[in-house]
């Protein structure tokens, strides 16, 4: 009953809070503008438009070596007929959750650097199994799995205490599993990441697959067949990230991919170690697209 209590009362708290604010209007938009088959691309261009700033940081990105602009790309439209709708998505909700990120330091046990480039190895590393896969998701998957941690982030801004005592204790005793982690989360926190994650997915309004993937990611068993597949693909790029330690918050835990998972990836054992690899230059590149090291 504690923790249903804590749970009830950390949700009212940051309902009421300015600290998680709604997304940009922008995102907002363009995240509908997706699902609308009558929108156009000048519809998304006068969208994105209204933020300069924003713009300018798209443009930015689209002629990065990472997207392959090369300087080519001059404006909103032309980025659109060149890299697609959903790559658009995917950059303008990258800057989104990159500016999340490194705004101030609440705590001072929580290494948003270190952070950062999990959420951005998980998103790639989905992003490579989902084509690997020939699913029709990779966009949603890369997008689920740079906010699949979002909760962590969360109790950052509003149990910065709390968090501090996680971390120090998860370092301090001997955790085997993701499930002993999320346990003891669940203890010192009230709740877990993956809750308050799916806490925010609700308030921002996200795609049903999206927040399925951000909620599930521990627990993909525990997905509707209509998202499994974005669901197994996060979940499985996550275990391949943490045995890669990209970005490791807590170091030594086994993670374990769920064997059903495992199974509708059918990747042979041998073809994950270049998959991580491969991630892991991928990461590199895509930090320089965002100006970080």
């Amino acid at each position: 009953m504690k923790n249903v209590n804590a749970k009830e009362a950390l949700g009212i708290r940051i309902s009421r809070a300015v600290g998680l604010p709604p997304l940009p209007h922008v995102t907002v938009q363009v995240m509908r503008l997706i699902d609308d088959p009558r929108a156009s691309t000048r519809d998304f261009e006068r969208v994105i438009t209204q933020d300069a700033a924003l713009a300018a940081k798209v443009l930015r990105m689209a002629n990065s070596a990472y997207y392959g602009g090369n300087g080519r790309i001059s404006s909103i439209s032309r980025a659109i007929a060149v890299l697609g709708l959903n790559t658009i998505r995917t950059i303008i909700m990258s800057l989104t959750f990159h500016a999340m990120v490194h705004t101030r330091q609440r705590n001072s046990r929580f290494n948003r650097q270190e952070y950062w480039r999990h959420s951005l190895a998980t998103a790639i590393a989905g992003r490579v199994l989902a084509r690997l896969k020939r699913s029709k998701w990779d966009e949603e998957v890369f997008i689920a799995g740079l906010l699949h941690d979002i909760g962590k982030l969360i109790a950052d801004q509003f149990l910065p205490e709390d968090m501090d005592v996680f971390i120090s204790r998860s370092a301090e005793i001997t955790l085997g599993t993701e499930e002993d982690v999320l346990a003891l989360e669940n203890r010192v926190l009230g709740t877990t990441h993956a809750e308050l994650g799916d806490f925010a997915a609700e308030k921002w309004n996200l795609p049903a697959a999206i927040r399925a993937g951000i909620a599930l990611h521990h627990t993909p068993l525990q997905a509707e067949q209509d998202v499994f597949e974005v669901v197994a693909l996060v979940h499985a790029a996550n275990c391949l990230v943490n045995q890669a330690e990209i970005g490791v918050l807590i170091p030594g835990i086994q993670h374990e991919m769920n064997a059903t998972v495992k199974e509708f990836l059918a990747i042979p054992e041998e073809q994950y170690e270049p998959i991580r690899l491969a991630v892991a230059k991928e990461v590199i590149e895509a930090q320089s697209a965002f100006g970080v090291t």
